[in-house]
């Protein structure tokens, strides 16, 4: 089993004070701590600045992905949803001239190191068909230009053979699929360096799925195989009691009513069952109506009452659809990818990259 090394993710609040001019973004440390918080009115409406597309692409080529089914609890899966898109950094191919040296020759040409470290995404869209992992494409692609591994998970979903419980064990069982991933078909993988990150649906899943040895034992999911060593959540339901609250209507599909079904939110809202040894990173816009930000903020006061470490991370005037690179002229994306790779930098084994 592979276990989390607990450190103090500074990497949250620097990737947001570097673009804090051009994102908008407040970092929330503690509730009523007199820092701007989402339960303040929502800022009026702000032109960002887009950000330079060299902060999204980084120098490794980018190739197509292969897509491996991975096995589920039972024995019986999909093969349309039970899979992953497997994205592998490669290093770049250094031109020959004629005369026997190499084209435009740069003393800091990447190469990559012995181990791989690897981000697991996992989509949103209210754990609902049509949401598909292939809108997590463009963050593949983008993170594995610069030097990690991609693991792009598809699950079973609302009106496809999924909602509790079925959602939840896809989860668990794609990410633990990892050891036959790197057994099988990529032994670089470093699976003592895996970052989960999720938007919306798949921010719920990716910090479930960190704290699932907090899980009673013997409940689904309850020994992992390979546990995160941090998670970034863009616009995750991370307090599901507080989403249905708020109206949310696809966690009330998900789970039923907190006083209905007390237990399927015992099992599944990431606020009832923390990690305090893995970092959350969570971002959330301001102006978000589908996910509201105090969701975040009170994850993360939990999560540090219990001794954990984590950022809440407010983008202001942002609302739930705004983390692709295309979208929103790039403003959003920076400041998520330099979370995500902060973190990945931050677990590397000592003489890594």
């Amino acid at each position: 089993m592979h276990f989390a090394r607990a450190r103090r993710p500074i990497i949250g609040a620097a990737a947001c004070l570097s673009v804090l001019i051009s994102t908008g973004c407040t970092v929330t440390d503690q509730v009523g701590s007199g820092i701007p918080s989402s339960s303040a009115p929502a800022t009026a409406p702000v032109s960002y600045p887009p950000m330079s597309t060299s902060t999204i692409v980084g120098r490794f080529p980018v190739v197509q992905p292969q897509r491996i089914p991975y096995a589920v609890p039972g024995g019986i899966a999909d093969p349309a949803q039970n899979y992953g898109d497997l994205y592998l950094p490669v290093a770049p191919v250094i031109q020959q001239n004629p005369s026997g040296g190499p084209l435009g020759a740069h003393p800091t040409i990447p190469t990559l190191p012995a181990q791989v470290p690897v981000v697991v995404l996992l989509h949103g869209g209210g754990w609902r068909t049509p949401s598909a992992a292939a809108s997590m494409s463009e963050m593949a692609r983008s993170l594995v230009s610069h030097g990690v591994a991609v693991w792009n998970v598809e699950y079973r979903r609302i009106g496809a053979g999924g909602g509790y419980p079925i959602t939840l064990t896809d989860t668990a069982a794609a990410i633990d699929f990892l050891q036959t991933v790197k057994a099988q078909h990529a032994p670089n993988l470093d699976l003592d360096n895996v970052v989960v990150a999720g938007h919306s649906a798949g921010g719920q899943l990716a910090v479930w799925a960190s704290a699932r040895s907090m899980l009673t034992p013997g409940a689904m999911g309850s020994v992992p195989a390979v546990t995160p060593a941090a998670v970034v959540s863009m616009g995750g339901v991370l307090d599901m009691r507080r989403a249905v609250a708020d109206g949310n209507v696809n966690t009330r599909l998900f789970l039923g009513l907190p006083d209905e079904f007390p237990q399927q939110f015992a099992v599944a809202d990431p606020i009832q069952n923390i990690n305090p040894k893995v970092p959350v990173t969570c971002f959330n816009g301001t102006s978000d109506r589908i996910v509201r930000p105090e969701g975040c903020e009170s994850f993360t006061a939990a999560l540090k009452a219990k001794g954990g470490h984590g950022q809440a991370l407010l983008l202001q005037g942002a609302g739930h659809n705004v983390y692709l690179p295309s979208q929103a002229q790039n403003r959003y994306w920076p400041v998520v990818q330099k979370s995500i790779l902060g973190y990945t930098d931050e677990f590397r084994p000592r003489g890594g990259r």
